[in-house]
Protein backbone atom coordinates (compact mmCIF):
# COMPACT_ATOMS: atom_id res chain seq x y z
CA UNK A 1 0.00 0.00 0.00
CA UNK A 2 0.70 3.62 -0.30
CA UNK A 3 0.64 4.94 2.90
CA UNK A 4 -0.04 8.98 3.81
CA UNK A 5 1.24 9.52 7.33
CA UNK A 6 0.60 13.86 7.97
CA UNK A 7 0.73 15.73 11.43
CA UNK A 8 3.53 13.18 12.42
CA UNK A 9 6.63 15.22 13.13
CA UNK A 10 8.05 11.94 15.52
CA UNK A 11 5.72 9.69 13.54
CA UNK A 12 6.16 6.83 15.70
CA UNK A 13 3.56 4.78 14.07
CA UNK A 14 5.22 5.15 10.94
CA UNK A 15 6.97 1.97 12.31
CA UNK A 16 3.73 -0.04 12.42
CA UNK A 17 2.70 1.44 8.78
CA UNK A 18 5.26 0.60 7.21
CA UNK A 19 4.41 -2.95 7.31
CA UNK A 20 2.02 -2.31 5.34
CA UNK A 21 3.76 -1.13 2.75
CA UNK A 22 5.87 2.53 1.58
CA UNK A 23 5.10 5.30 4.04
CA UNK A 24 5.21 8.97 3.06
CA UNK A 25 5.43 11.44 6.00
CA UNK A 26 4.70 15.08 6.74
CA UNK A 27 5.36 16.74 9.48
CA UNK A 28 6.43 20.72 10.47
CA UNK A 29 10.13 19.31 12.35
CA UNK A 30 9.55 15.91 11.13
CA UNK A 31 12.27 13.10 12.62
CA UNK A 32 14.09 10.95 10.12
CA UNK A 33 13.26 7.20 10.94
CA UNK A 34 14.36 4.05 9.00
CA UNK A 35 10.54 3.11 9.24
CA UNK A 36 9.63 6.81 6.51
CA UNK A 37 10.24 5.68 3.14
CA UNK A 38 9.69 9.75 1.79
CA UNK A 39 9.82 12.39 4.52
CA UNK A 40 8.19 15.99 3.80
CA UNK A 41 9.16 18.96 6.20
CA UNK A 42 6.04 21.22 5.65
CA UNK A 43 2.89 22.03 7.23
CA UNK A 44 0.77 19.22 5.89
CA UNK A 45 -2.16 21.77 4.66
CA UNK A 46 0.06 23.28 2.43
CA UNK A 47 1.50 20.17 0.45
CA UNK A 48 0.23 19.40 -2.87
CA UNK A 49 0.66 15.53 -3.67
CA UNK A 50 1.02 14.50 -7.59
CA UNK A 51 -0.37 10.56 -6.54
CA UNK A 52 -3.26 9.25 -4.60
CA UNK A 53 -2.84 7.09 -1.42
CA UNK A 54 -4.07 3.72 -0.45
CA UNK A 55 -4.43 4.64 2.87
CA UNK A 56 -4.01 8.37 4.99
CA UNK A 57 -3.33 8.51 9.11
CA UNK A 58 -4.13 12.07 10.20
CA UNK A 59 -2.86 13.19 13.60
CA UNK A 60 -3.98 17.22 13.95
CA UNK A 61 -2.74 18.73 16.97
CA UNK A 62 -5.36 17.65 20.09
CA UNK A 63 -4.30 20.66 22.45
CA UNK A 64 -7.80 22.31 21.96
CA UNK A 65 -9.17 18.79 23.76
CA UNK A 66 -6.81 17.83 26.00
CA UNK A 67 -7.11 17.09 29.39
CA UNK A 68 -2.73 18.67 29.72
CA UNK A 69 -4.53 21.82 27.75
CA UNK A 70 -7.36 22.34 30.06
CA UNK A 71 -5.02 22.60 33.31
CA UNK A 72 -2.34 24.40 31.20
CA UNK A 73 -3.37 26.88 29.39
CA UNK A 74 -6.45 28.11 27.29
CA UNK A 75 -8.02 26.02 24.50
CA UNK A 76 -9.33 28.67 22.21
CA UNK A 77 -5.40 29.74 21.29
CA UNK A 78 -5.48 26.18 19.55
CA UNK A 79 -6.48 25.48 16.39
CA UNK A 80 -9.19 22.91 15.11
CA UNK A 81 -6.92 21.38 12.50
CA UNK A 82 -9.63 17.80 12.65
CA UNK A 83 -11.48 19.68 9.02
CA UNK A 84 -8.60 20.43 7.08
CA UNK A 85 -7.21 16.86 8.14
CA UNK A 86 -10.92 15.54 6.30
CA UNK A 87 -9.91 17.78 3.21
CA UNK A 88 -6.92 16.46 2.68
CA UNK A 89 -7.90 12.86 3.71
CA UNK A 90 -10.88 12.65 1.20
CA UNK A 91 -8.38 14.78 -1.57
CA UNK A 92 -5.73 12.10 -1.43
CA UNK A 93 -6.27 9.22 0.45
CA UNK A 94 -8.33 6.15 -1.47
CA UNK A 95 -8.99 5.56 2.45
CA UNK A 96 -7.74 7.19 5.91
CA UNK A 97 -7.95 7.53 9.57
CA UNK A 98 -8.00 10.54 11.77
CA UNK A 99 -6.41 10.36 15.02
CA UNK A 100 -7.46 12.20 18.19
CA UNK A 101 -8.30 12.53 21.51
CA UNK A 102 -11.67 10.65 22.93
CA UNK A 103 -12.76 14.67 23.56
CA UNK A 104 -12.38 16.13 20.37
CA UNK A 105 -14.96 16.41 17.76
CA UNK A 106 -15.17 13.32 15.28
CA UNK A 107 -17.56 12.28 13.58
CA UNK A 108 -18.68 8.37 14.95
CA UNK A 109 -15.16 7.66 16.29
CA UNK A 110 -14.40 4.56 17.16
CA UNK A 111 -12.81 4.57 20.95
CA UNK A 112 -9.67 2.18 21.51
CA UNK A 113 -7.99 1.38 24.90
CA UNK A 114 -5.26 -0.74 25.72
CA UNK A 115 -7.69 -2.88 28.05
CA UNK A 116 -9.07 -4.16 24.68
CA UNK A 117 -5.77 -5.70 23.65
CA UNK A 118 -4.84 -7.05 27.00
CA UNK A 119 -2.26 -4.11 27.52
CA UNK A 120 -1.64 -2.64 31.32
CA UNK A 121 -1.96 1.10 29.62
CA UNK A 122 -5.31 2.31 29.27
CA UNK A 123 -4.07 5.11 26.50
CA UNK A 124 -7.89 5.48 25.26
CA UNK A 125 -7.57 7.30 21.50
CA UNK A 126 -10.65 8.12 19.16
CA UNK A 127 -10.42 7.66 15.66
CA UNK A 128 -12.61 8.75 12.79
CA UNK A 129 -12.37 6.91 9.71
CA UNK A 130 -13.44 6.39 6.40
CA UNK A 131 -14.54 2.68 6.47
CA UNK A 132 -16.54 0.56 8.94
CA UNK A 133 -14.26 -0.27 11.78
CA UNK A 134 -16.51 -2.48 14.55
CA UNK A 135 -16.22 -1.08 18.64
CA UNK A 136 -14.76 -3.55 19.94
CA UNK A 137 -16.04 -4.54 23.63
CA UNK A 138 -14.65 -2.24 26.26
CA UNK A 139 -12.56 -5.05 28.96
CA UNK A 140 -12.33 -4.05 32.39
CA UNK A 141 -9.48 -1.61 32.86
CA UNK A 142 -5.94 -3.52 34.38
CA UNK A 143 -5.78 -2.02 38.25
CA UNK A 144 -2.54 -3.06 38.58
CA UNK A 145 -0.88 0.17 37.46
CA UNK A 146 2.63 0.91 38.99
CA UNK A 147 4.26 0.13 36.48
CA UNK A 148 2.87 1.48 33.43
CA UNK A 149 1.39 4.66 34.73
CA UNK A 150 0.07 7.18 32.34
CA UNK A 151 -1.14 10.51 33.39
CA UNK A 152 -1.63 13.11 30.85
CA UNK A 153 -3.15 15.41 32.43
CA UNK A 154 -0.29 15.68 35.12
CA UNK A 155 2.60 14.35 32.66
CA UNK A 156 3.72 11.88 35.13
CA UNK A 157 5.25 8.53 33.89
CA UNK A 158 6.28 5.58 35.34
CA UNK A 159 8.24 2.56 33.53
CA UNK A 160 11.67 2.30 31.51
CA UNK A 161 11.93 3.45 27.87
CA UNK A 162 12.26 -0.42 26.91
CA UNK A 163 9.37 -1.18 29.08
CA UNK A 164 7.63 1.55 27.46
CA UNK A 165 8.45 0.09 23.73
CA UNK A 166 7.30 -2.86 24.63
CA UNK A 167 3.84 -1.66 26.16
CA UNK A 168 3.74 0.32 23.08
CA UNK A 169 4.60 -2.10 20.49
CA UNK A 170 7.68 -0.84 19.17
CA UNK A 171 11.27 -1.34 18.40
CA UNK A 172 12.72 1.85 16.87
CA UNK A 173 15.03 4.50 19.06
CA UNK A 174 12.58 7.61 20.06
CA UNK A 175 12.76 10.09 22.36
CA UNK A 176 10.54 9.75 25.90
CA UNK A 177 8.06 12.49 25.50
CA UNK A 178 6.80 10.82 22.07
CA UNK A 179 6.78 7.53 22.94
CA UNK A 180 5.28 7.60 26.15
CA UNK A 181 2.73 10.72 25.38
CA UNK A 182 2.22 10.73 21.86
CA UNK A 183 2.62 7.51 20.12
CA UNK A 184 -0.36 4.80 19.02
CA UNK A 185 0.32 1.86 20.59
CA UNK A 186 0.53 -0.63 17.23
CA UNK A 187 -1.76 -3.04 18.54
CA UNK A 188 -4.59 0.14 17.76
CA UNK A 189 -2.86 0.41 14.27
CA UNK A 190 -3.26 -3.01 13.43
CA UNK A 191 -6.63 -3.50 14.58
CA UNK A 192 -7.23 -0.20 12.74
CA UNK A 193 -5.27 -1.46 9.28
CA UNK A 194 -6.79 -5.02 9.14
CA UNK A 195 -10.35 -4.72 7.74
CA UNK A 196 -8.58 -3.13 4.10
CA UNK A 197 -6.12 -5.95 3.73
Amino acid sequence: MKILHCFADTGVESEALSAYGEVTRVGLDPEDTPFTDHLIQADARGVEFDATFDLGLFHPPCQQWAAATHIDGNRSEHDNLIPEARILANKYCNEWIIENVPQAPLNNPVKLNGGMFGSPLHYERAFETSYHIDQPRNQTRITNTDTFSHHHETGHFNGTIQEWKSVKGYTGEYNSKSLKREAIPRAYINYLVRPLL
